[in-house]
């Protein structure tokens, strides 16, 4: 049979519409959290609003970092304990991931995290609890993704749960989530969900409807990000524009749950290697790998709806060239050696982090036919930059 289902949660959009999780019916409500992401005003809201219902509210996890499979397992017993019908996830990438395992571990107590490491294997959700998940970042796409990532600390790598069913059952897009955020973080997010964007609408198994989800957010990402981060500007004018940047987050996530990212993201490694954000690794490499997709109708298209003509290799030019000014209207430097990388340090990497990449599922559905000799050579223009 040839047919393709699209996998997401029900979208709640608006801003204000944090309030959406009251009218689910829950009374024992379960908040997973971060380090900063709920405010006074947002405790307030979300506490008042579970008075006004009758419910009652436990605060389970406070996750402030990359999240570890102990962060897990610490609270479940505290879980268990109250035993919530509702989850609510309130945070970046790591805090709605967790929240993910949370959910999983509270309906499957039995099930070890080895077992749910398997992947597409997991059981449906929500005999116990629904699972509401509220971004307040606009670039990992955790709240709709099928996916959750953990570090092990003994071991120092990361493992991945990935199932359609622990996608959240409602993903509440509230842009006044994001408004007190630096734009040192709005950008980097907002490069990772481009990546996604456009990555995912050239991955090989990328369906029709995938495509269009993805190419449409792209173009509002590229449209809004700028706008979003300026300074000197009207104030709901940005403020539209980082509504507009919240929501092409999300729908970048559902293009990537439906197809996958792309060797922008196979071939992230210099990100953990010399500590920069994930996003700005990915934003940097993404005109770079384009050389190696090559000519695309993905990007003839997306070049297109910016105003570029021409044939479609001329107009994947014109992205690639896109996405590099960009990065300058960014104020972001366009290569490896501008970031400040040490040179000789990134070269002692370069051929076990392309060996690495193309074992990724990314790399393997990406056109570009990546081999060692083009990952070595990508690496070497991402750190040599434009010639």
């Amino acid at each position: 049979m040839n047919y393709n289902q699209l996998h997401m949660p029900t979208y709640i959009t608006g801003r204000g519409s944090i309030s959406f999780f009251s009218t689910l019916g829950r009374k024992r409500i379960g908040i997973i959290r971060g380090g900063r992401s709920l405010n006074d005003q947002l405790k307030n809201t979300i506490e008042q609003l579970a008075l006004e219902i009758g419910a009652q509210v436990k605060y389970l996890a406070q996750i402030r970092n990359e999240p570890f499979i102990e962060d897990i397992f610490e609270c479940m017993e505290e879980v268990e304990e109250f035993q919530p019908d509702l989850i609510l996830a309130i945070g970046g990438g790591s805090v709605l991931d967790t929240a993910k395992a949370i959910h999983l571990f509270y309906e499957n107590p039995e099930l070890s995290f080895d077992d749910a490491t398997i992947p597409y294997s997991l059981p449906r959700l929500g005999k116990k609890a629904l699972h509401v998940s509220v971004p307040t970042t606009s670039g990992t796409g955790s709240e709709t993704t099928s996916c959750a990532v953990f570090i092990d600390k003994i071991s120092k790598t990361k493992k991945l749960l990935i199932d359609n069913n622990i996608i959240p059952h409602y993903a509440i897009l509230d842009a006044d989530t994001t408004d007190s955020l630096p734009s040192s973080l709005t950008i980097a997010t907002g490069l990772d969900a481009l990546t996604h964007a456009i990555e995912a609408s050239t991955a090989n198994n990328s369906s029709v409807l995938t495509r269009a989800i993805a190419i449409g957010a792209a173009q509002d990402i590229l449209e809004s990000l700028p706008v979003a981060v300026q300074s000197d500007i009207d104030i709901e004018i940005k403020k539209l524009a980082k509504e507009k940047l919240h929501i092409a987050s999300a729908l970048a996530g559902t293009a990537i749950t439906n197809s996958c990212t792309g060797i922008a993201h196979s071939y992230d490694h210099p990100g953990p290697a010399f500590s920069i954000a994930h996003g700005n690794i990915c934003g940097l490499m993404l005109p770079y790998t384009m050389k190696y997709v090559g000519t695309h109708p993905s990007f003839a298209t997306i070049a297109k709806r910016l105003g570029y003509s021409g044939s479609e290799e001329e107009l994947t030019k014109c992205l690639q060239n896109h996405l590099f000014k960009f990065m300058e209207e960014l104020k972001l430097p366009l290569s490896f050696k501008d970031m400040g990388i040490d040179k000789e340090e990134y070269e002692a990497s370069v051929k076990i982090w392309s060996e690495i990449s193309l074992n990724a599922f990314a790399t393997k559905v990406s056109p570009a036919n990546m081999n060692a000799e083009k990952g070595i050579a990508l690496y070497q223009d991402c750190y040599n930059g434009l010639e």
